[in-house]
């Protein structure tokens, strides 16, 4: 239950293909930040990637999820578990390895050599394209610490399975780029991984393709039967979280399912284009319509903390308002529609206060130019039926007053 630009025009002109204008779509820049949502039964949790370096060599990443626990069997089921991690990847290995090591456990190696982190390779994406099939591998879940070395046993490697992915079609999927809802490109593509059949929906863009959305095991959770359907009438009451966990499932559903809902990015380099989302944008919206929408102010699952990906736009809000010292602004919390109405208010409320208490108390600003508001699952902007739709309808808004 997370409660957590480019202009249209160029945006528009930039989802008809890298290719035809030269300008990767989504840029592999320091800064770049790559919000994924997963779905659980008491709501979304939200992975947070962001590109810390890039040079010649290795690209480096930030990971950071916080997610509740809901395997019951687990000494902190119910709780948020925390992870933060980083991985280097291999230039080399972008452009030509064929294994994606998609999952983040505690305990891996930072450096995975003949692996990518946040999509497939270049090589990939292009047999699928040329060839309308490729050789791809995809970890397994494990534990412990596992070494990246072949030739000790069990290493990293024996934990991934191959499989030949055939390229099925090219879709468009939406995407929130940089505050602005987006129709991005991307091939879709589905293999039988020694028994798992697996999607994975991956940017059509050579030089960056991202893993959009991927689904693992497509239909391989079976609905309730007879007696789990029993089981949780009797849980809840005694055991809401639990019931949560185990109940409502009515129809096969995928094992795993990943979405890239956000995408941010504010790139120093003469191939990012104007719009990309910074402080002239923020500055220029408000000024021009005075209101802006925000996506990347991070808050923690189900709380109104507001976690430390935030900092680029909260640093960006103040340097407007000690721009434009005649500026105020009011600050709007807005949820998705999981939870309560009272509970979504409520929250909301808690975060929108949090925005400005860190405003005022982090950079400075008079708490006398900020008054918050909460409007919960009020005015949503999507529908609360899809994982974006949710991610959509979770944000904050600002208004010049």
């Amino acid at each position: 239950m997370i409660r957590s630009g480019w202009i249209a025009v160029p945006l528009a002109f930039l989802a008809q293909g890298a290719a035809a204008s030269g300008v990767p779509r989504i840029p592999l820049c320091p800064g770049l930040q790559i919000v994924t949502a997963v779905s659980q039964p008491n709501g979304d949790y939200e992975s947070i990637k962001t590109i810390e370096s890039v040079d010649g060599a290795t690209v480096r990443l930030k990971y950071a999820a916080e997610h509740p626990v809901t395997d019951f069997l687990a000494s902190d089921f119910g709780q948020v578990r925390k992870t933060t991690m980083y991985r280097s990847i291999r230039r080399q290995d972008l452009n030509a390895a064929t294994l994606y090591a998609q999952r983040y456990i505690d305990g891996m190696p930072e450096l995975i050599p003949e692996t990518t982190a946040i999509g497939v390779s270049s090589a990939t994406l292009k047999a699928l394209k040329a060839k309308g099939r490729a050789e791809l591998g995809l970890s397994n879940a494990y534990s412990g610490d596992v070494p990246a070395d072949r030739n000790q046993s069990p290493n990293l490697y024996d934990f991934m399975t191959t499989a030949e992915i055939q390229r099925l079609a090219t879709v468009q999927l939406p995407v929130v780029v940089n505050g602005a809802e987006v129709m991005l490109p991307a091939v879709r593509a589905r293999g039988d991984f020694v028994g798992d059949l697996s999607e994975l929906f991956i940017l059509d863009d050579e030089s960056n393709p991202l893993a959009l959305k991927f689904r693992l095991g497509i239909d391989g959770v079976p609905p309730m039967n007879r007696e789990t359907i029993e089981l949780c009438q009797t849980m809840q009451q005694a055991a809401p979280d639990m019931a949560k966990t185990l109940c409502g499932r009515t129809t096969a559903s995928d094992r795993e399912t990943l979405q890239i809902v956000k995408i941010s990015y504010r790139c120093e380099t003469p191939a990012a284009p104007s719009g990309s989302g910074g402080a002239a944008d923020l500055e220029q919206q408000l000024a021009a319509a005075g209101k802006v929408v925000v996506y990347d102010i991070h808050f923690s699952f189900n709380s109104d903390r507001i976690r430390e990906e935030s900092t680029p736009r909260l640093v960006e809000i103040a340097d407007v308002l000690r721009k434009h010292t005649d500026w105020s602004l009011s600050i709007g919390g807005h949820t998705d529609s999981i939870g309560g109405q009272t509970y979504n208010q409520d929250l909301s409320r808690r975060r929108a206060a949090a925005v400005k208490d860190a405003l005022v108390k982090r950079y400075g600003i008079a708490a006398s130019r900020l008054d918050t508001a909460g409007y919960g699952a009020s005015a949503p902007r999507d529908t609360n039926d899809t994982i974006e739709g949710r991610a959509r309808n979770r944000r904050v808004e600002l208004v010049k007053r």
